[in-house]
């Protein structure tokens, strides 16, 4: 049973990564509180197993959707080289912290800002940049928030960077594809925090690096890297205005999520 669940949530999710550039957070998280919690993971470490265990599926597939994306030429390389430098310090420091916050004033912060983001996506208010030049300041100061935040909550960023690209100027589908991009070295970071503050902990399940729990991470990251090229397929052939409003409602129920956590 717990192998048939990482097959289905790795191929979910790897669809959703590649239609939302968003790295499959969303169901990740949830479907693996519940399996953790089934395998009988130990309270005190259950959130971070979970959260490190995201992070490293979200490197597969954050890598699949990006090279599919790549291919139809939705990616911002430019824009990536500015934000991932401080992405990948923001996305540390948030897992390293994520354990001395008080959680529940985070999520009620950041849903707050999602359903915002998210009804600003459906009525255009207030409309995209047409001016889609960026300084270095604020795509810095954006990729450091973008990255401490996808660490924390051990998702791939996609739900913050989406409506910061679009809102910058790119189109949806490009701001899409550049936020896959933005999601390996969020990924790839988080991991790392999250290897390394678990490492040595007693209470690790077996088969476990720190945080992180490797039957898991690798069954669902190996599906899901192949199939989010169908979700960029699909992604591709849609009107930007329904990717758009898609998009904002996925916003919607990951603040909800937010705040039953």
């Amino acid at each position: 049973m717990e192998i048939l669940l990482y097959f289905l949530l790795g191929t979910f999710s790897g669809v959703l990564a590649g239609l939302f550039g968003i790295g499959g957070g969303i169901i990740i998280i949830p479907t693996f509180f519940y399996i953790f919690a089934y395998l009988g993971f130990p309270e005190e470490i259950l959130s971070h197993m979970v959260l490190g265990s995201s992070l490293g599926v979200i490197v597969f597939s954050s890598i699949s959707s990006t090279f599919s994306h790549n291919t139809k030429g939705a990616v911002n390389w430019k824009l990536i080289r500015i934000v991932a430098p401080s992405i990948v310090i923001g996305s540390s420091l948030g897992g390293l912290t994520a354990g001395y916050i008080e959680s529940s004033t985070l999520q009620g912060l950041v849903s707050l800002f999602l359903v915002v983001a998210s009804i600003q996506l459906i009525f255009e208010f207030p409309p995209p940049s047409q001016n889609p030049k960026t300084n270095l300041a604020g795509p810095v100061i954006a990729g450091a928030g973008i990255g401490w935040l996808s660490g924390v909550f051990g998702i791939g960023g996609g739900i913050f960077s989406v409506p910061y690209f679009y809102h910058r100027g790119l189109k949806m589908m490009n701001a899409i594809g550049t936020s896959a991009a933005c999601g390996i070295p969020i990924a790839l970071a988080g991991s790392i925090s999250y290897i390394l503050i678990g490492y040595g902990n007693i209470n690790l399940p077996e088969n476990s690096i720190g945080y992180i729990y490797l039957p898991a991470t690798i069954i669902v990251g190996l599906m899901s890297s192949l199939t989010a090229k169908y979700g960029v397929n699909i992604a591709h052939r849609m009107k930007q205005k329904k990717l758009r409003i898609g998009f904002a409602f996925l916003v919607m129920i990951m603040a909800l999520n937010l705040l039953m956590r």
